[in-house]
């Protein structure tokens, strides 16, 4: 195969690389808007293409995913760099989203099967082993940002080892109006309905499912785990189901009743792509003194002047040499001119 790939890499960078070897189609669930393949590209890499059908080419629903799984690639690209990157996310490799078949790269997912695959079967020590890499990748989310919304048995992976959170298609910022997604029990209900602002505890929800359907291998038949699951799991995930969101424990929380470190100690402030950009402009306003535009913020707020104990007598004069007669010159009216006459 002698196709030539157009990407933007994830830096940002444009890239013209041959195709070498294209893998068939994998399966699909029906009526999906993706097509997922393996590609060997001239330089050696490996890649997961994942590409919208033709037939949905023009479906704004189709590119939206897309588009949002490319978002939250880059986000976690840049937050976390090349060298610290978790293994528990998918890498994003590149894009093309201006393609007759607009595509997305990844990084091969590691060896692995979905959660599904290991409901009810792990050992105690294997599902200690899922629920800290589960619970530290939720606080790598939310020091990020950033909130997955389709956490489930087949959107998470397990290699006896650790968890990969797969699928972004529904990621969205903490903070951003909830869009309603996901069903019972695996979704929040404030996410189900679409009401409210994204916020990591969403995630939280999904988790804390998850844990309970691998641990006894039954799925919820309403929003709360059915008792009798065991007073250790009870214990673990007391507090992740609350009616108010508010009331709801953290990942940090669940980290620290399994003794787990948090991670997000060692991460420190989470990166701001634009923060050099901004210390440079602050720089550039401050070189241009106090006639600047727009003017630079100022530390800490002015307070305002005390007022006179009377008006002046002309205080409704509002002359040449005032404030308001340099933004905007009075016009005269039709009382002022009758006067004027008389």
């Amino acid at each position: 195969m002698t196709d030539v790939l157009l990407f933007v890499d994830s830096t940002g960078m444009p890239e013209r690389v041959r195709v070498l070897r294209a893998e068939p189609d994998e399966p699909h669930p029906p009526g999906s808007p993706f097509r997922t393949r393996m590609i060997t590209l001239e330089d050696g890499r490996h890649l997961s293409q994942r590409r919208v059908h033709p037939a949905h080419a023009t479906r704004p629903e189709a590119l939206d995913a897309l588009e949002t799984e490319i978002r939250a690639g880059l986000r976690l690209v840049r937050a976390f760099g090349r060298e610290g990157y978790p293994p528990e996310f998918t890498r994003l490799a590149g894009y093309a989203i201006e393609a007759p078949e607009p595509f997305l790269l990844l990084d091969p997912l590691r060896k692995g099967q979905p959660m599904a695959e290991f409901a009810g079967r792990l050992m105690v020590r294997e599902q200690q082993k899922f629920e800290h890499s589960l619970f530290r990748t939720l606080r790598l989310l939310e020091w990020a940002s950033l909130v997955h919304r389709s956490i489930g048995p087949g959107t998470v992976r397990w290699d006896g080892t650790r968890i990969q959170l797969t699928q972004f298609g529904g990621a969205e910022l903490a903070g951003r109006p909830r869009r309603r997604l996901g069903v019972r029990p695996w979704a929040s209900p404030e996410q189900r309905e679409g009401f409210g602002a994204v916020h990591p505890l969403d995630d939280v929800w999904s988790a804390g499912q998850l844990v309970h359907f691998v641990a006894t291998g039954r799925e919820s038949a309403g929003d709360r785990p059915p008792p009798g699951s065991g007073q250790a799991l009870t214990d673990l995930l007391r507090g992740v189901f609350e009616d108010d969101p508010a009331r709801r424990c953290d990942a940090r929380t669940l980290l620290k009743r399994i003794s787990g470190r948090d991670p997000v100690v060692d991460l420190g402030e989470a990166p701001d792509p634009l923060r050099a950009g901004r210390r440079r402009f602050d720089e550039l306003l401050s070189s241009k003194g106090p006639h600047a535009w727009p003017p630079r913020p100022c530390p800490e707020p002015v307070p305002a002047p005390p007022k006179p104990a009377e008006p002046p007598p002309d205080a409704g004069n509002r002359g040449a040499g005032s404030v308001w007669s340099l933004r905007m010159p009075r016009r005269s009216t039709h009382h002022d001119r009758t006067e004027e006459s008389g």
